[in-house]
């Protein structure tokens, strides 16, 4: 009985329940896609402001310079850092840098030539007026493989590699200054940690970077959660209205069952199971579509190559929202199967 009543609704309400699916499957399939994009997008925007620099800049408490083990201390503890050793050299003034570690908090740099420089090569500030090839005589004569433009300091400096910045300072093992990008939910943490171990150095959070990553991350989930409510609410009253329509089409199938002794709840049952296997069916394909919409949709925001980040976590995700979604709206419509007489209804009233 159970499945005759199934089939048969297959079989003569086709149309309704097409509607029924393609609700459900566009709901899935966005739902996957906000869901993709919200599960990564901390990530995503934490990438993306790697190109604003340090959140965290360490510096000497006393003057003088700070243990270069700081960056390794803060590595350990999950931030990226990047020291610097600030010296001279004749007339110029020599800024040693790391091209590995510096390269991912200084995105915002532009560079004309090469930013990897090895031993005896040099980038130079716009306006120091040089060019790409020149000899410098400074710094043990290094040659330029780069002309640096930062709108800051750097612009008037010559940057080298760091080994040589400590040749020409005669130090080692120390630094001037020791920039920092620590994840944004531990920011503090890693701070307080630093500060607790190293009394010697002072560390200041870049509060305008900080600030800013915090309320954008924030803003952008509230968004996508708040979008991804309507569309549910949406859908929850497209398929509500697509079965209100099957219970009266259906009116003396359900007096026939209710005369026979078919309790409300056996048959208002019926109508949840097959809302449910819609819910199924159309989590599927709506995943397999949200997936690519969702890949799409971040390359084209945040650009780099087609990724698609939803697991299956994501996708049992998306089908229990959907069964959530299509058991509430078929209860909503069948709330209204106890209101039936049958005898009214196989009469023809």
């Amino acid at each position: 009985m159970f499945f005759r009543f199934v089939l048969r609704a297959l079989q003569y309400r086709k149309q309704r329940l097409i509607l029924a699916f393609a609700a459900l499957a566009v709901a899935a399939t966005l739902a996957t896609v906000l869901f993709g994009i919200y599960g990564s997008v901390e990530r995503r925007l934490h990438d993306e402001f790697k190109a604003y620099g340090a959140n965290i800049v360490a510096v000497p408490a006393n003057g003088g310079t700070i243990p270069l083990e700081i960056a390794t201390t803060a590595e350990k503890q999950g931030a990226e850092a990047a020291p610097f050793l600030v010296t001279s050299a004749k007339s110029y003034a020599v800024v040693g840098f790391m091209p590995g570690k510096t390269k991912p908090l200084t995105n915002y740099w532009h560079v004309e030539g090469s930013r990897d420089i090895e031993a005896n090569e040099c980038l130079a500030g716009v306006q120091l007026n040089l060019k790409v090839g020149q000899a410098v005589p400074a710094a043990h004569s290094c040659l330029v493989k780069g002309i640096l433009s930062t709108g800051g300091a750097e612009d008037n400096e010559l940057l080298v590699p760091y080994e040589t910045a400590q040749s020409i300072a005669g130090i080692e093992d120390a630094a001037s200054v020791i920039e920092l990008r620590a994840p944004a939910n531990r920011i503090e943490q890693i701070r307080n940690n630093l500060a607790t171990r190293y009394p010697i150095a002072q560390f200041r959070t870049v509060r305008s970077v900080t600030a800013t990553e915090t309320n954008v991350v924030f803003k952008i989930r509230t968004a996508l959660f708040l979008l991804t409510l309507l569309i549910l609410t949406i859908t929850t009253l497209c398929v509500s209205s697509n079965f209100s329509e099957m219970v009266v089409e259906r009116s003396k199938e359900i007096g026939i069952l209710k005369a026979l002794g078919a309790r409300e709840g056996r048959i208002a049952a019926f109508f949840v199971s097959e809302s449910a296997a819609l819910a199924l069916l159309a989590a599927i394909a709506g995943y397999a579509a949200g997936l690519f919409v969702a890949a799409a949709i971040g390359k084209e925001i945040f650009g780099g190559i087609f990724r698609i980040d939803a697991g299956i976590s994501t996708f049992l995700v998306v089908a229990a929202v959907m069964l959530g979604v299509a058991a509430l709206a078929t209860v909503i419509a069948t709330s209204r199967i106890w209101s039936l007489d049958a005898a009214i209804v196989l009469r023809g009233e």
